[in-house]
């Protein structure tokens, strides 16, 4: 088998990967609940590529309506500004997205994993089963902004039951403070080389060769930030992938042959997960190093002899 490359490539912000899931604050009534999805206090990098999800929270159908399956009946985006001809601050616009009173930022709220629009109750209500996902997103406007919002509301979410008439008032406020981080941290390129191993030392499929450590860098980050992340994903087709298993790239030529990527205690990775950067300090920063190895996997019965290529990205994300 010749030697293969494992290409780490990095990326510091990426669309739909730049912060992690965070957790809900709601206020109880027999009508329904405010909601605040995000903390009250935010820091973000000034330089966040536009259309990327900052913030992803996410309201399960039994805390909206108490049961597993709800019918949304009435959604009423609310804009604190002017987003479209017509649109009155402070009043319903047809969404999916609204800006908020943070420059730079709007809010969307996802149902049966897509943007919802303004859903009146004379039009036909929307069934769910899965949690809804909210969504806080850098717009294309030049620049993001440090501030506050008033704890306004955002949305209206309205449900009822799959068989029940009473409508259960829910509402989405956006309730934090925006601190904009000047920089980001950097995670440079790199290629691990596995040493040439023979087809046969591979006794079987789940069986490893020619193991060997290497680390992720991530350098100078900039103090301010709450916390620090990062996700690992693998590039090229996914399906079918096993835990810490790299799916093979165009280059290679190998069958039944992958690469396995663990930390350093030979747990497997687990892909598109955040990890926080417990050596973090906000009142610091710093660099950091993440040990890890990899090793060629038998995937399949057979293997063919060949060159064996797989990467992934580093994700960075920012609270």
């Amino acid at each position: 088998m010749k030697m293969q490359r494992l290409g780490l490539k990095a990326m510091r912000v990426v669309e739909r990967a730049v912060a992690t899931t965070l957790g809900l604050t709601a206020a109880t009534s027999a009508f329904g609940a405010d909601f605040r999805p995000f903390p009250t206090a935010l820091s973000l990098p000034r330089d966040v590529a536009a259309n990327t999800v900052v913030a992803r929270a996410y309201l399960t159908p039994q805390t909206l309506c108490g049961e597993g399956t709800c019918r949304l009946v009435n959604f009423r985006p609310i804009s604190h500004v002017n987003v479209a001809s017509g649109d009155v601050p402070g009043f319903v616009s047809n969404g999916p997205t609204v800006i908020t009173e943070i420059k730079g930022l709007r809010m969307q709220v996802l149902v049966n994993g897509e943007p919802q629009t303004k859903l009146d109750e004379n039009q036909p209500s929307i069934k769910f089963s899965s949690p809804i996902e909210i969504q806080l997103l850098r717009d294309a406007s030049p620049e993001l902004g440090n501030g506050t919002t008033a704890d306004s509301i955002q949305f209206w979410f309205f449900t009822k039951t799959t068989s029940g008439t009473n409508r259960i008032d829910n509402y989405i406020r956006l309730n934090t403070r925006l601190t904009r981080i000047e920089g980001s941290c950097s995670v440079p390129s790199q290629t691990v080389e596995l040493q040439p191993t023979r087809a046969r030392t591979l006794a079987g499929i789940g069986t490893t060769a020619a193991e060997r450590s290497f680390q992720i860098s991530i350098n100078n980050c900039p103090k301010g930030y709450n916390k620090i992340l990062y996700r690992l994903k693998p590039l090229g087709d996914t399906v079918e992938t096993s835990a810490g298993v790299l799916p093979l790239s165009a280059q290679s030529t190998a069958k039944g042959v992958r690469i396995r990527v663990t930390d350093s205690a030979g747990a497997a990775v687990v892909f598109d997960t955040s990890n926080r950067i417990d050596a973090y300090s906000k009142d610091t920063g710093g660099s950091f190093s993440i040990p890890m190895r990899v090793s060629y996997v038998q995937t399949e019965a057979n293997v063919t002899p060949g060159t064996v290529n797989g990467a992934m990205s580093v994700l960075m994300e920012y609270q």
